[in-house]
C-alpha cells in the first residue's frame, strides 16, 4: 500500500471510530422521544420575544410578565417571581382517561415557600377536569392534584421538601387510578389518582401558575416535557441524565461522513 493510500485509510478509519463514539454518546444523552407531545427547553435560543418554542409539537407558549432568563440545568431556564410571571400554553392534547407523564427541572429557594405554587397544569377553572403539579401551601413539598368535574379530586404531597436552592428533576405520571412522582429519577411517592377524565383537550395549559390566575410560582423552571404515556423507571433515568434532543450532532455526523465518502471517490 502506497504511503498516501495508507495515510488516507488511517484517517478515514480513525474518523469513523470517532464519529461512532460521538454518536453513541449523543444517543445515550438524548431524551426519550416515544410519546413526547411537547418540549419546552426554555433556552434563550428557543424564545423569540414573548414566544416560547415547542420543539416537538409546535404548540408554542406565550410569556406573561417578566420572568428572568438564568443559567438552568441545561442551557438557560426561566426564573419566575410570582404573579403575573408565567408561560401560557395552548391546548396540548386531550388527556381524558389516558395515561400521561409531566416532567420538568425546578429550583426553589428556602425563602420562596409562600402560599400554593404550581409548575404545570391544564386547569382553567374549578369546574373542569384537570391535573396540577406544584408545591404544597407554604412549603417546598411537591403536590400532585387530579380532579374530575364537580370538585371530585385526589391530592397528595411528597414527604420531602425541595425548596433547598438546588436543581431537581420531577416526573409525575398517571395511569388509571395510579399516580407516581419521581424526583431526581427516584420514586418518592405512589398514591391513588382520579381514574376518569382529566381534560386537556378543551383548555389551555400553563407553566408557573395554577390556571386560574393564582398559585404563581416563585422559582425557576427548565426542560418542560409532556408525554402521552407513562414513562418507565428506565426512561425517567434516561431523561434525568439526558442533555436534550441531540439532533444536531447526529445530523452533523451524517453530513461529515457523506463528505468523507465523496472525498474518497475522487482518489
Amino acid at each position: 500500500m502506497r504511503p498516501k493510500r495508507l495515510n488516507w485509510w488511517v484517517f478515514q478509519t480513525g474518523f469513523a471510530l470517532f464519529c461512532t463514539f460521538i454518536l453513541i454518546i449523543g444517543v445515550k444523552a438524548q431524551v426519550v422521544t416515544d410519546g413526547l407531545v411537547s418540549y419546552y427547553t426554555l433556552d434563550k435560543n428557543d424564545i423569540a420575544g414573548d414566544t416560547v418554542k415547542d420543539l416537538v409539537g409546535g404548540k408554542d407558549g406565550t410569556i406573561v410578565g417578566e420572568p428572568e432568563s438564568i443559567k438552568g440545568h441545561l442551557g438557560e431556564a426561566l426564573n419566575f417571581g410570582g404573579k403575573p410571571d408565567c408561560v401560557e400554553l395552548p391546548i396540548l392534547f386531550n388527556i381524558g382517561e389516558k395515561p400521561a407523564s409531566y416532567e420538568a427541572w425546578f429550583l426553589k429557594t428556602p425563602n420562596s415557600r409562600v402560599g400554593w405554587q404550581y409548575i404545570l397544569t391544564n386547569k382553567t377553572n374549578f369546574f373542569d377536569h384537570f391535573f396540577r403539579l406544584g408545591f404544597n401551601q407554604n412549603t417546598g413539598q411537591l403536590r400532585y392534584y387530579t380532579e374530575q368535574a364537580n370538585n371530585i379530586r385526589k391530592a397528595w404531597v411528597t414527604d420531602e421538601d425541595y425548596a433547598d436552592g438546588k436543581w431537581h428533576h420531577v416526573v409525575a405520571t398517571r395511569e388509571a387510578d395510579k399516580a407516581q412522582v419521581y424526583v431526581d429519577s427516584v420514586l418518592v411517592k405512589e398514591e391513588e389518582a382520579m381514574s376518569g377524565n382529566l381534560g386537556g383537550g378543551e383548555t389551555n395549559w400553563n407553566i408557573a401558575q395554577d390556571g386560574n390566575t393564582d398559585g404563581y410560582l416563585i422559582g425557576a423552571v427548565d426542560e418542560v416535557r409532556i408525554y402521552k404515556k407513562v414513562l418507565t423507571p428506565e426512561e425517567i433515568k434516561q431523561n434525568f441524565e439526558s442533555e436534550g434532543l441531540a439532533i444536531q450532532p447526529i445530523g452533523k455526523l451524517s453530513l461529515t461522513w457523506g463528505w468523507i465518502k465523496t472525498a474518497q471517490s475522487y482518489r
